[in-house]
């Protein structure tokens, strides 16, 4: 806060320091220049003694190979000459591997390419050559000479190459001897050890891959190295030797040593030169990056900055007070109480609040006073002082700090008024309202809620609401009904996770009496039982129609049996020829008439009919039997079509009789009204993997969009006198018994009523 003098003498001598650092220099210039001259000297000799080793190698590596070749050569016509011959082959072989280590394979190649003899003896099984190990002898094959071929890669992952001499009988190629090299044998074994210790030796390709080397090592790097066509067996390999690092002697080294020790000397001296100037450059710049530091520290602060002394007079104001006030640093420095940015009608606050901080009274949360701006606009301040203190800890004054608070107080009185609005809404609410913590205290309540929970107990305490229906909640939301008077009154409460104002997680419940909702829905629910009671009626009402309607033909057939034996026979005549037969007839109808009235009566009423496990099959045959004399009234064809497997489910069979009666008779009138020339029912029964199936088929006209739109509805009907109440019973008894019942149109125009039932499982 207060001026620094900064002026300090310079007296760096910049004379001497350059003729030390020039000679310095030149010092290090020359060493480099005598460095590079002898290490030069030193590497040229290094590579001609690597190129003259590299050369001697190849040229031995050359020999050795000849010598083989040459070997071959003679060995080559034993193979021609019977059993010795092939024994002498086989013995050369063996002795020329035990020589060359290096030598993979000798092998005897018919002209085919099938291996017959090698270094071990005659193959029982010869074996077949090709790709790489065939080239070299395919080569020979067409040259007429021993060639060596192209390096390959054997099945243990080494790399070979093949030497072929040809086999020539009257210039005819008869086969050829191949000898086998492993790359990696043949440096090793015929590297001389004076050259291995020297030099890393390696075989590489044309794109540098390395084939193989003399040890299984990587080469040095960034030395020297030299490499060479190798050739044989040529195809691009070349011998590469590098040079493992070496010494350059001593005579570098003390020359190295004695510069080195003068170099040390003189730039000791040239640092106990710089030594004065950079302590003194040192802190002027330390004191400068401070001072630079707590300027633009002071500059950048939002918050009003003010040095005063004792008395209270400005002896430093920073750029955001000069700001809020409106004058410049000039203005402001050297005022003394009452300054100029004090509103008039407030100095006597303003005086009694510098008085409190020059006496040292300073509350801990500073204190709110109104400023004035250059133009008069008045703003609020949150002033804050601390006591100045220097190095010896002397008090020399007081640094305040301050900032407008003029916005933060409308919008502090804004959003009180706006949460007492909040809070007004909330507790106008019927709905209850509650915010609660993790540990179920009660954070919030309105007055409908306390109205609604039992045991409300004030904020802060202890509420029992969620330990006792947590158990309900689904992740952070639930929702769930209950009667904490046992059904006397319902609440619906609901809750889920929030973050409350403290950044901290809180549940909030809302509670809602649903009562009169509750008995609502009771009263609903019992008016739906006395409907489907109702409806219950309405259908016992419309299967007694059934009954009605369908009993209508066995109980005129019982009478006009029963007429026709009363009125034409005499009694003396009854046990004549087709009497009896009648009598019977009238029997079987009367009994039948009694069991469609009594399974009706039984699927009217609350238990189930009487199913058993019966065959559906018997009861298509009664039903056609049944259907015989009205189609034969009505001039139409009645077929039955059977399936071919016999099977079993649980039914009613008189009912299912009925429901086919009803499908066969709603057909075969059909027909008459539509007037079809050929009238024709075609009954069909087919068994599925779970169901049987019946099907009645018809080649009438079909159903219209609309009869097929209100086929199932109650009291619809196209017949004149129909009641619209048959197919719904017959598709009542079929989902009674677990089946499907169903309607299709023809591809010939008629319609197909089907209908499936479950088979019985074993």
């Amino acid at each position: 806060m207060y001026a620094i003098d900064t002026h300090f003498p310079k007296a760096s001598p910049r004379r001497l320091w350059l003729g030390v650092i020039l000679t310095f220099a030149a010092l290090l210039a020359a060493l480099g220049g005598l460095y590079s001259v002898v290490y030069r000297d030193w590497e040229d000799e290094q590579r001609d003694s690597l190129v003259q080793e590299l050369l001697w190698l190849d040229q031995s590596l050359r020999l050795h190979l000849e010598g083989h070749q040459q070997a071959v050569e003679n060995m080559a016509p034993d193979v021609l000459g019977g059993n010795d011959g092939q024994r002498r082959f086989v013995a050369a072989a063996a002795l020329l591997r035990r020589e060359s280590r290096e030598i993979a394979e000798v092998q005897w190649v018919d002209a085919v390419g099938r291996v017959l003899l090698d270094a071990q003896a005659v193959q029982d099984e010869p074996v077949q050559l090709g790709g790489a190990s065939y080239d070299a002898l395919w080569r020979a094959e067409r040259l007429k000479r021993a060639v060596y071929g192209a390096p390959y890669q054997a099945a243990d992952g080494k790399y070979r190459f093949d030497l072929a001499v040809p086999l020539l009988v009257h210039g005819r190629y008869q086969g050829g001897v191949r000898i086998v090299y492993d790359m990696a044998g043949l440096l090793h074994h015929q590297v001389p050890w004076w050259i291995a210790s020297q030099y890393h030796i390696s075989l590489l390709d044309l794109s540098g891959k390395v084939l193989a080397s003399k040890f299984e090592q990587e080469a040095p790097r960034r030395t020297l190295s030299h490499q060479i066509n190798f050739d044989p067996p040529g195809y691009g390999l070349m011998l590469r030797a590098v040079s493992y690092r070496t010494g350059v002697g001593l005579s570098l080294p003390l020359l190295s040593t004695f510069i080195g020790l003068l170099t040390l000397a003189l730039a000791y001296s040239l640092w106990r030169i710089r030594g004065h100037v950079r302590e003194r450059s040192q802190a002027e710049k330390a004191l400068q990056r401070e001072m630079g530091l707590r300027q633009a520290i002071e500059n950048s602060m939002k918050s009003g900055l003010l040095a005063l002394d004792l008395e209270g007079r400005i002896v430093r104001a920073n750029r955001a007070f000069c700001e809020l006030t409106g004058l410049a640093p000039a203005q402001l420095v050297g005022q003394l109480p009452p300054y100029s940015f004090w509103p008039d009608d407030d100095r006597s606050l303003l005086q009694a609040t510098m008085q409190a901080v020059l006496s040292g009274d300073l509350p801990e949360h500073g204190f709110e006073l109104p400023f004035c701006h250059r133009d008069g606009e008045r703003f609020e301040v949150r002033f804050y002082a601390t006591p100045l203190r220097d190095d010896d800890g002397r008090h020399t004054g007081w640094v305040a700090s301050l900032y407008d608070i003029t916005e933060l107080k409308k919008k502090r009185l804004a959003l009180n008024y706006s949460h007492q609005r909040f809070l007004t809404v909330l507790n106008g609410l019927d709905v209850g309202l509650c915010v609660l913590d993790g540990e179920s205290q009660l954070l919030y309540a309105n007055p409908a809620f306390a109205q609604m929970w039992a045991g409300f107990d004030p904020v802060g305490a202890y509420c029992p609401m969620l330990p006792a229906l947590g158990g309900h909640a689904i992740g952070d939301r639930a929702q769930l009904e209950f009667s904490p008077d046992h059904g006397g009154s319902w609440f619906q409460l609901q809750y889920r996770k929030i973050s409350w104002v403290n950044e901290e997680d809180a549940w909030l419940a809302m509670l809602v009496d649903v009562t009169g909702q509750r008995q609502r829905d009771e009263r609903a629910r019992a008016q739906e039982e006395r409907f489907q009671t109702t409806s219950r009626l309405i259908a016992m009402g419309e299967m007694a129609s059934s009954l009605a309607h369908e009993l209508n033909q066995p109980l005129t057939a019982i009478s006009t049996y029963a007429a026709g034996v009363s009125r034409r026979l005499p009694e003396a005549v009854q046990q004549q020829h087709g009497v009896q037969e009648a009598v019977q007839a009238i029997v079987q109808q009367a009994r039948r008439a009694g069991q469609i009235v009594n399974s009706i009566r039984a699927f009217v009423k609350k238990h189930a009919p009487q199913l058993e496990q019966a065959d559906p099959d018997l009861a298509v045959s009664h039903a056609h039997a049944l259907a015989l004399p009205l189609a034969e009234k009505l001039g139409a064809q009645l077929q039955m079509e059977p399936g071919l497997s016999r099977v079993t489910v649980q039914m009613d069979p008189v009912l299912i009789e009925q429901v086919l009666l009803n499908l066969i008779k709603n057909a075969l009138e059909a027909m008459r009204e539509a007037e079809v020339r050929r009238p024709l029912v075609h009954i069909r029964t087919a068994v599925g993997g779970q169901f049987w199936r019946v099907e009645v088929v018809d080649n009438g006209p079909g159903l219209a969009q609309g009869v097929r739109d209100n086929l199932f509805t109650p009291f619809y009907s196209t017949k004149p006198d129909g009641m619209g109440i048959g197919l719904n019973i017959c598709r009542s008894i079929v989902e009674f018994h677990h089946g499907e019942f169903g309607v299709t149109d023809t591809l010939s125009g008629g319609c197909t009523f089907w209908f499936t039932l479950p088979l019985c499982t074993r």
